[in-house]
This record gives C-alpha cells, sequence and structure tokens, in this order.
C-alpha cells in the first residue's frame, strides 16, 4: 500500500463490524465504526473520510438513505462508498447505485476481494488528489494571471493614451486575435488642422507583441507633442527599434500627417498592406504603398525616411488598415482583400465608412475568430 486509508464502517451486527475493523487494521488503515446511518452522516458532517463502507439495512437511517444524504452534504467531494449487502434483488442493487453507491460487496464478505477493492480505491482515490491539486495550482495560475493581464493591460491603455478624445472626423475600428492586440492606432492632434496618426502592427499576437509596439507608441507621441517631422519620428522609432528588439521582431506602421488647411496627406509606410485616398463615390485617387521594410528591420545608415504626398481636390476620405482586415478569411479560404474594402466603401450609403467596411469584414467572417489582428482607421478630409 503507498498510503493508508481512513475507512469509515457503518454496520448495525457488532460481529461483523468488528470483523471488518480488524481486518482492515491488519491491512495497516485507520477504520472508524458507526452503527448506523446517522451516525455515519454525523461523522462526515465533521469527517472526511476516504471510503465508507456502508450496510444497507440498519436501524434509524439504513444506508440507503444515509448515502444519499452523504452526496448531498459532500457535493462536488468525491468520496467511495461501498455498499454491504445480503441482497441479490436487482431492483434493490440498481437503487443503491442510483442513490450515490459507487460498488457492492456481499454478505459474508470475501477478505480477498475486499482488499483488491481497496488496492483500486487508493489508485483512484490518489488520482484524485493530484487532479484536486493540479486543479488548484490552475486555479491559482488562471487567477495570478488574471491580475497581471489586467495590469498589463492598464499600462498598454496608458501609453497609447487611448483615453484621449479622438477627433470627430476620425474613426478606428480594433478586433484582437487574442486578450491583447498586436496593433496600435495612435491618433494625436498636433495643433489646429493637423493631425498625426500612425497605425502600427507588430510582429506576432498577444501580450508580447503589444509589448514590442510600446517603444513606437511612446516616441510617437513624445515627438508630435514636440511637432517633430513626420520623417523624423519613422527614423527614430526605426532607430530604437532596431536596437532594442530581438532578430525577427519588428513593427509594421503607417505614419501619417494630415493637413486639413493645405489639404495635404503625407505617408510613410513600412509594411501596412491597404493605405488609400478614396473620394465621396468611393473611387481610389490614391494609394500609399509600403516603399520601406517593417520598422526595425534595417540600421540607421540603410534607413528611407521619404514621404508619399496626396493634395485632395475635394472631400474624400483616408483609409487605412492592417493585414489583419485585408487577410480575413471566409469559410473557402478566401480573403476579405482590398477589393473587399473597395465593395464596403462603394456601399456606404452615409459617411459611415468605417461602419460599412466593419460590417463586411465581420460577414466575411461569419462568426469565425479572427486569426490577426484588425485595425481600421477613417480619417474624412474636408
Amino acid at each position: 500500500m503507498t498510503r493508508a486509508l481512513t475507512i469509515l464502517v457503518a454496520e448495525d451486527s457488532p460481529t461483523s463490524r468488528q470483523i471488518l475493523l480488524d481486518y482492515i487494521r491488519l491491512l495497516g488503515h485507520e477504520a472508524v465504526p458507526v452503527s448506523n446511518g446517522q451516525e455515519a452522516l454525523a461523522y462526515c458532517q465533521q469527517q472526511r473520510p476516504d471510503v465508507i463502507f456502508m450496510d444497507v439495512t440498519m436501524p434509524v437511517m439504513d444506508g440507503f438513505a444515509a448515502t444519499a444524504a452523504i452526496r448531498q452534504l459532500l457535493g462536488e467531494h468525491w468520496i467511495p462508498i461501498i455498499f454491504l449487502t445480503s441482497l441479490s434483488d436487482r431492483s434493490q442493487l440498481l437503487r443503491g447505485l442510483a442513490m450515490g453507491g459507487d460498488d457492492y460487496l456481499t454478505k459474508p464478505i470475501d477478505l480477498d476481494i475486499l482488499t483488491a477493492k481497496l488496492h483500486v480505491l487508493i489508485r483512484i482515490s490518489e488520482m484524485q488528489q493530484r487532479i484536486a491539486s493540479d486543479s488548484e495550482r490552475l486555479e491559482n495560475y488562471y487567477r495570478t494571471n488574471e491580475q497581471e493581464q489586467m495590469f498589463a493591460q492598464m499600462v498598454l491603455d496608458r501609453f497609447t493614451r487611448r483615453a484621449e478624445q479622438t477627433p470627430p472626423n476620425i474613426q478606428q475600428w480594433q478586433r484582437p486575435a487574442m486578450n491583447f492586440s498586436g496593433d496600435t492606432i495612435c491618433i494625436r492632434r498636433c495643433q489646429p488642422g493637423l493631425d498625426r496618426i500612425m497605425l502600427a502592427d507588430s510582429t506576432g499576437h498577444g501580450l508580447a507583441a503589444a509589448i514590442c509596439g510600446l517603444p513606437a507608441v511612446d516616441t510617437f507621441f513624445a515627438m508630435c507633442d514636440r511637432n517633430l517631422p513626420v520623417q523624423e519620428i519613422a527614423r527614430t522609432i526605426n532607430r530604437k527599434l532596431h536596437t532594442i528588439l530581438p532578430i525577427g521582431r519588428f513593427v509594421a506602421a503607417a505614419i501619417i500627417e494630415v493637413d486639413y488647411q493645405l489639404q495635404r496627406i503625407a505617408v510613410w509606410n513600412g509594411g501596412i498592406p491597404c493605405a488609400m485616398y478614396v473620394d465621396r463615390q468611393g473611387e481610389v485617387l490614391k494609394s500609399f504603398g509600403s516603399r520601406s521594410p517593417p520598422l526595425g528591420i534595417l540600421p540607421d545608415s540603410a534607413f528611407e525616411s521619404s514621404l508619399d504626398y496626396f493634395s485632395w481636390p475635394d472631400g474624400g476620405s483616408l483609409i487605412v488598415c492592417s493585414d489583419g482586415v485585408t487577410e480575413a478569411y471566409d469559410d473557402d479560404r478566401q480573403p476579405f482583400g482590398v477589393d473587399g474594402i473597395l465593395r464596403a466603401v462603394s456601399q456606404a450609403r452615409t459617411l459611415d465608412i468605417q461602419g460599412s467596411i466593419t460590417h463586411a469584414v465581420n460577414k466575411h467572417l461569419a462568426g469565425r475568430e479572427n486569426h490577426d489582428d484588425i485595425s481600421l482607421v477613417v480619417v474624412r478630409c474636408q
């Protein structure tokens, strides 16, 4: 035996009870005697035995009633209950199992069979203890992880300054693939009539991806507050990420300046698949393609910070999204693509282009989870 059990013996016959007690103790276990079901229930209210041998026919409270009461008392905590009976009526045996019994030993009891059943119960008991211990560790880990995730989310929210009021002409939508998004949308109104926007997509998903994007976010806001040029913002972020990120980690980004007075858009695009200006009819007047690798890949000496400019002739919208939008797949593994964006724009009956694209992407996914972080920004240029 690997460990001693505490075995409750509920038996009204003094002779049968003593035989069981002596044999159980001979096997190295602790035996606790009671003479009826009521005493068995009272013991379980104070203690938790490892096994219960329960006689079926007893005064005060029989074994069936006692077993039902003990099961109700213990709830999810399982203790094996073995009926001791001379009954051979099949309906009575089934009734005992329905009341919560686990097995039977028929009288007169075969001590070899009793020994074998105890071996089995020991293995089950040890397995149950391991499961309970693992469950407790898992629950503690889950609770700790939840607290850490809440703390991390609070820090990330402060970094991205999401509480800052977004200008009314800018709409955004994000749908993370995991608890944390590796995509970040940063918006800063640097001065009246001038907005700076960064849509950043860090490698991977979850908390690790979100952490990799934090230096870019912090640098973007700090340099926007100093009203530094977009080229310098892009170069500084790239230099910082190239220095601190491990190999294989980088941040695709579009850094944008919208000057409403000059009616001009300037874009640095490194790895963002869709950045375009559409007119009110949904026609694409300008596509800002990716001209550079994502931030953090190239050393400063090889980095290209030149911008792509566009002056809009009339009111329209700038649309920028991460590859979580263009690579959202339907049941047939067909991507939503830029064509899906253009269809959604053409179907927009109001100025709510973001709402139209959001609806179209969700319809394309048809209730499935997105496998990449989704980010979308729409700027109405007037």
